[in-house]
């Protein structure tokens, strides 16, 4: 009987050893941001012991490294499992579970477990931030500022939670109350590029362009490939009429979304942006270029063909004008006749309508 004792306690010793062992190299891993080698390493320490919560955690975070979310949700949800057997519910597990649902866009299922995880955890702003964002991104906007006001009564300086009650307040066109926002935000020596954004964003709402260009400005001095903030400010230039300085500026909007990896539709806009401010300038030939290269990226755009008409038409390439305004009204019936009235109606398209509809 004695040996039979002792054979059990040397194996158990050696199966805990074992499952420390796994843990400790699936930590190695993680240190040196080896995810997908530190959650197998993991999971051989869970066959070994399903319940081992510390493996269970460390797993989860593991997956949410690798941004598998769904993984980790389940982890995440088993640990739930266990403490609730032991009848210690954890606010950490229970906001993980509604931070992985948040990311899922499961914004209910998100919103139950935020809500568990407030109630145990009524301190811990992150969980009332997330409670936040599942509204916003519902575009519930107003219960999203709700939820951002109770964030901001325990911690009145967390910058994520401003900033996402001005971004909602703007959705609602409530100006007002996002510039007395902004403006309390930096009267209090406070300072984010995105409130920058959304002051430049205020001002041109009201008509202060100049003061709008000058804070998206001073933001792109601090982040110069910020997409947002280029677009911004190319359009400020536009309104202001300096074209020179507002082709500079959609050039830099061309290299950074190269560079970024933006979607096609996002670069044919960008090279016909480009194209317009070109044309603006009187340099045709390097606008014909930026339309071609916005065509060949989407050509089912009617008004990008439209817009290559105007310039081929003043570089008398008549015939590619009028190829490319048959094109735009074929791509766009409802507006043929005003494609066409355009230009029987402008005195400097004359040649070009008299070649393209003769006799008319």
């Amino acid at each position: 009987m004695k040996k039979i004792f002792l054979f059990i306690l040397v194996s158990f010793a050696a199966f805990a050893q074992t499952a420390e062992s796994y843990r400790s190299k699936a930590a190695t891993h993680f240190e040196n941001s080896r995810f997908k080698e530190a959650a197998s390493t993991l999971t051989l320490a869970l066959k070994l012991n399903p319940k081992d919560a510390k493996a269970l955690r460390n797993r989860a975070v593991c997956y949410e490294k690798m941004e598998k979310f769904d993984l980790s949700v389940k982890d995440y949800l088993e640990l739930a499992k266990i403490d609730s057997l032991s009848g210690n519910k954890s606010g950490e597990t229970l906001g993980a579970i509604g931070f992985d649902y948040l990311v899922l866009e499961k914004y209910e299922e998100s919103r139950k477990y935020l809500r568990s995880a407030i109630a145990l955890l009524p301190k811990e702003i992150n969980f009332r931030y997330n409670l936040g964002l599942s509204y916003q991104y519902e575009k519930e906007y107003d219960l999203a500022i709700n939820a951002y006001d109770e964030a901001i009564k325990v911690a009145p300086y967390h910058t994520p939670s401003l900033i996402s009650k001005t971004r909602c307040l703007l959705r609602l066109k409530k100006f007002d109350l996002a510039s007395a926002l902004v403006d309390s935000f930096f009267l209090a020596k406070r300072f984010d590029t995105e409130m920058l954004l959304f002051r430049g964003d205020i001002k041109k709402n009201n008509g202060a362009i100049e003061a709008a260009l000058s804070d998206f400005s001073r933001a792109l001095a601090i982040t110069p490939d910020d997409l947002i903030l280029l677009n911004r400010s190319a359009d400020c230039l536009e309104e202001l009429g300096l074209f020179d300085e507002e082709v500079a500026v959609r050039k830099r909007i061309i290299t950074a979304m190269i560079t970024q990896g933006e979607t096609k539709e996002y670069q044919a806009i960008s090279y016909f942006s480009l194209g317009i401010a070109l044309n603006n300038t009187f340099l045709w030939e390097e606008a014909l270029e930026n339309y071609s290269k916005s065509i060949a990226l989407d050509p089912s755009s009617a008004i990008f063909y439209f817009y290559r008409t105007m310039v081929k038409a003043k570089l008398k390439d008549h015939a590619g004008a009028c190829e490319d305004l048959k094109k735009a009204q074929e791509l766009n019936p409802t507006e043929a006749e005003n494609y066409e009235g355009f230009f029987a109606d402008t005195a400097e398209y004359e040649e070009f309508y008299a070649v393209c509809f003769p006799g008319v």
